[in-house]
């Protein structure tokens, strides 16, 4: 089992129940044909500011442990990857996910400035496996429950 570690940030912290609480608000939408959730009702499950709140206190990193944490635990876990699911919900980036997400998962971002066609191409079909992979768990996981 991996350790897990206390985050400390600025002022906020986040432990693993709060992740798994995140993960719970996750795997509620995974189990509704794998729909998306947006970043502020993850971190409201785990009783965390919204996301624009912390990256306006300085706080960003936080937002990037936090969900880097959702990636391993879901690993840790035996879930699928369910942070593929959890997206913005306006902006530039409306229904995809951060750039953590690709950087986490050894990708480029897709949505940056000077990104070839064949890395956007192959990032932006890699998610979308994913998000095949929640959904179709989802749909298992409605049936058997």
């Amino acid at each position: 089992m991996l350790a897990f570690r206390e985050m400390r940030v600025a002022r906020h912290t986040f432990n693993e129940e709060q992740v798994d609480a995140g993960i719970d608000a996750i795997i509620e939408r995974a189990k509704d044909r794998g729909q998306t959730i947006r970043y502020s009702a993850v971190f409201a499950a785990a009783g965390l500011p919204e996301p624009q709140q912390l990256h306006q206190g300085a706080e960003s990193q936080l937002v990037t442990d936090f969900m880097k944490a959702i990636h391993d635990r879901c690993i840790q876990r035996g879930l699928p990857p369910l942070d593929s699911l959890v997206v913005h919900v306006a902006g530039p980036r409306q229904s995809w996910p951060g750039g953590g997400y690709f950087k986490v998962n050894g990708l480029v971002d897709p949505l940056k400035d000077r990104v070839s066609a064949a890395d956007q191409v192959t990032a932006t079909r890699f998610w979308e496996d994913q998000k095949k992979e929640c959904m179709e768990w989802g749909v298992r996981a409605r049936r058997t429950s």
